[in-house]
């Protein structure tokens, strides 16, 4: 009996030593990129996943039916194929189909689907396909912000605060639903990544993946080059220098090849323009067949008179106030102001980014800002750099997780959010 007491006791000792040797390992500062990420993607991916089958089952949903449901056996999956998530499966399956008027799937950009159908075979399923891509590249997104917004402010308190907003964002939910969200954001995030680190033929690489995932990818375009002039002492606050200009023409002198490799970030746009004109002789069908969602380029100044009104006249007994009208509007109205400190502190390739992505899509419709907000990186940057105030901190961690819950069990059940 004594010795089966020693040898445990030896054995505790042995155990608890080799864990607290791991723990020490895995908590020294350059492993907390990883073990950080790992823990809010886990934790934020758990509680959505939860949350959305608990209100699938627990709340009785809109039947009907233009309200599909492409796996009812596995609810798990079948929560996550809601509203636009139809055209990417049908693509998928069937290819693009385009008819003047009517809302076709050419409005929805070919990266997502073709990287569904790379791994459909594996997944067992489309659907099944398109939640793995979305949640590995949330994964992934997650991994390069915290780098990005370590780099910025050599603050991995401000980092994992970054990561952990983005993650439980109000609308963080379309992260793990067959939506773009999470590749858009991947592929963002990983061009200013590398561009900030000067590498950049991966900038450029990530950037053309990303003019490949929505209409607004182009920008990147823009903003790498803004990087690449402030590698070179160039900036939009100094232009008045003279050595400023001394510097560009050096930077042209020297590194033009660089400068070169970042024009091509506007191809993954083109080749889908190509394969528009070749298949449907309309480049921009994209853009032709917005008109049958409503939208029409018309600028943000008349969208936001226009749909302030509306938000304002409606009748919250009678059901005719749209609340996603008001979420959209405040979201936009955040992001705006934000961009001036963003300016300010992390400079102007973040603040144009973030500007373009709410403006563009805001000039012909409020409709589903709330969701576009989750790709603007450089607005939950601010957000972890300002949450080292702990009323700060507290205030963002409960509201967005509250929220979080509750627009994720009326997304499952069919009520628009975005």
């Amino acid at each position: 009996m004594q010795d089966y007491v020693e040898k445990a006791k030896a054995y505790w000792q042995k155990t608890t030593t080799l864990a607290s040797q791991g723990y020490t390992f895995i908590n020294q500062p350059r492993y907390h990129w990883l073990i950080r990420t790992l823990v809010v993607f886990l934790v934020t991916r758990f509680i959505v996943f939860i949350a959305a089958y608990l209100a699938e089952i627990a709340i009785p949903g809109v039947e009907g039916d233009a309200y599909y449901h492409v796996d009812r056996a596995n609810i798990f999956l079948d929560v996550w194929a809601r509203w636009d998530s139809a055209f990417y499966l049908n693509i998928i399956q069937y290819g693009y189909w385009f008819q003047p008027g009517y809302q076709s799937s050419v409005a929805f950009f070919p990266l997502y689907p073709l990287m569904m159908g790379i791994i459909e075979p594996l997944a067992g399923s489309y659907l099944a396909a398109g939640v793995w891509v979305s949640n590995l590249c949330l994964l992934g997104a997650l991994f390069f912000l915290y780098r990005l917004t370590e780099l910025e402010f050599g603050d991995a308190g401000a980092a994992t605060r970054s990561i952990f907003y983005i993650a439980a964002f109000p609308t963080a939910f379309f992260f793990n639903a067959v939506y773009t969200e999470s590749t858009f954001l991947l592929f963002a995030v990983g061009s200013m990544y590398f561009a900030r680190k000067q590498l950049w033929a991966w900038a450029a690489l990530m950037g053309m993946l990303c003019s490949a995932s929505r209409i607004v990818g182009v920008i990147m375009w823009g903003v790498v080059g803004l990087e690449w002039l402030r590698a070179h002492g160039w900036t939009l606050t100094t232009i008045h220098r003279k050595e400023s200009w001394q510097n560009l023409l050096k930077g042209l002198r020297t590194d033009y090849i660089s400068l070169a490799i970042i024009c091509m970030i506007p191809l993954g746009l083109f080749s889908y323009m190509y394969f528009l004109k070749h298949v449907f002789d309309d480049p921009v069908a994209f853009s032709t067949t917005q008109s049958a969602w409503g939208r029409q380029t018309v600028g943000p100044f008349v969208i936001i008179r226009r749909d302030t009104s509306a938000l304002f006249t409606g009748n919250i007994w009678t059901g005719q106030i749209w609340y996603h009208i008001a979420l959209d509007l405040l979201a936009f109205f955040a992001i705006v102001i934000a961009t001036i400190p963003m300016w300010r502190r992390l400079g102007a390739s973040y603040a144009l980014y973030s500007l373009l992505c709410v403006l563009i899509p805001i000039s012909s419709g409020t409709q589903s800002i709330i969701r576009y907000t989750l790709v603007i990186f450089p607005f939950f940057m601010m957000l972890g750099w300002w949450g080292r105030y702990q009323a700060i901190d507290r205030t963002l961690t409960i509201g967005f997780s509250v929220f979080l819950g509750i627009l994720t069990a009326v997304f499952v059940n069919w009520i628009f959010i975005a």
